[in-house]
């Protein structure tokens, strides 16, 4: 058998295949007698068709599992002796199987790209120099008290502010016609939430409590609702009620409210050591994101598309999936499934290009990850979590994909510290 390979690109390849006439035949004969044994043919016992009969109603079944098995027999020999990795199922073309002719046919896949070897010293990037600054330990305290804060019954006559909730019954109505799902009762609405519609809670603002009032609005035009988008529309409201905030004072009772402290200097210290580990982690993921961008210019490759259209696919499903969990769509985002995939697939397409550089370097480098570690990572995530040490290594010993998932996120680390061990990092305050 011939085996020839035609380069359509560096990540697509045309896999030829010439078969000898006499290995055809010699197929050819050996599935007709396959299927002349399975065969229930009218007239005859099973096995007892003659073969000029097999021959003439069973050609197309015979000529599909030649080509199959011959393919099955050539195919991984073929990816194995010219080293390619496929990523999908190739495209299978034929001549047609006819005997006593040799049999040409091709496979046409996406492979893995061969990358070749990886510079990646020298990579240029800046590191944010970390300030600890006071003012985020007091910005973190506001929210937490309002947070915290509680809505009590305003006076009568008080009315309506930003940060106030209001409670409301409201109407819509489009050219005078109610319109589905347009309708609430005791509805409870924090203005400058901006949770409602553009411009409705802005006319809230100034009114008492018993005041009723005709709102206008516009839905915007990529409203989640289609048939409301660019729509205007008008709400008759009755504002039944209105509560301000009340915010907790910072003392020491709203310390030990927040957990194990004593008074406000041991809450305010915990908070700084929090944030100063948030903005570390910060600066470190920000540092690496350089890196991996830095190596993927210095070594650009063409990728595979399939693997591109999976990484798309499981960007939109986690995408889909942190949007539920705050019960929200893509819909409410004025997205639909093509719209973010057209909107990512760079990024997706970016993601694939640094794993396969960072893989590569890998295994250029030589970068292997030993049992002690495993021990050393679990040892880490137990103390980081409060999990049981022996319970985690026996569900990464016992659990073959997340084992895989772990020594990868490994063999990652290992790279990052090798290019930040060869990388120019130039330190400044962030600006």
């Amino acid at each position: 058998m011939q085996i020839t390979i035609e380069e359509l690109s560096s990540v697509k390849k045309k896999i030829k295949f010439e078969v000898p006439a006499e290995r055809v035949s010699h197929e050819i004969g050996k599935v007709y007698e396959k299927i002349r044994k399975q065969a229930a043919v009218k007239g005859f016992r099973k096995g007892k068709a003659p073969q000029s009969y097999i021959e003439k109603y069973y050609s197309d079944a015979m000529a599909d599992d030649v080509l199959r098995n011959l393919f099955n027999e050539s195919y991984p020999k073929a990816l194995l002796d010219n080293k390619l990795v496929p990523v999908a199922h190739p495209l299978l073309e034929s001549d047609g199987v006819v005997a006593g002719e040799d049999l040409k046919f091709s496979a046409t896949v996406e492979v893995v790209p061969e990358i070749g070897n990886v510079a990646y010293e020298g990579l240029q990037v800046t590191k944010e120099t970390f300030v600890a600054d006071p003012v985020k330990v007091e910005e973190r305290l506001q929210q937490i008290r309002e947070n915290m804060a509680q809505f009590a019954p305003a006076a009568a006559d008080h009315a309506a502010a930003q940060g106030d909730m209001v409670v409301i019954d409201f109407e819509g109505f489009i050219d005078g016609v109610p319109f589905p799902g347009g309708k609430g009762e005791d509805h409870s609405l924090v203005l400058g939430s901006g949770s409602f519609i553009p411009g409705f809670e802005e006319q809230l603002i100034g009114l008492n409590g018993g005041a009723e009032a005709d709102i206008k609005v516009t839905f915007p035009s990529d409203y989640h609702a289609k048939e409301l988008a660019g729509v205007e529309a008008s709400f008759s409201v009755m504002v039944k009620e209105i509560k301000t905030r009340e915010l907790p004072a910072l003392d020491d009772d709203f310390a030990k409210e927040m957990g194990d402290f004593e008074n406000m200097e041991q809450l305010r210290n915990r908070l700084e050591e929090t944030i100063e580990k948030q903005e570390k982690d910060r600066i470190e993921s920000d540092l690496r994101e350089q890196l991996v961008k830095a190596l993927v210019e210095k070594n650009d490759c063409e990728v595979p598309q399939t693997l591109v259209d999976r990484q798309l696919e499981s960007m939109l499903d986690g995408a889909k999936k942190r949007l539920e969990s705050q019960r929200m769509s893509l819909a409410m985002m004025g997205m639909d499934d093509d719209q973010y995939k057209t909107q990512f697939r760079d990024v997706a397409e970016h993601k694939v290009k640094s794993s396969l550089i960072m893989s590569a370097l890998a295994r250029q480098e030589g970068v292997k990850v030993e049992e002690a570690d495993i021990e050393q990572q679990l040892k880490k995530m137990s103390e980081e979590s409060g999990h049981n040490y022996d319970r985690l290594k026996e569900f990464y010993t016992n659990n073959a994909q997340a084992n895989e998932s772990l020594v990868e996120y490994l063999i990652d680390e290992k790279v990052f510290s090798m290019l930040m061990a060869k990388a120019e990092i130039t330190e400044a305050a962030k600006s």
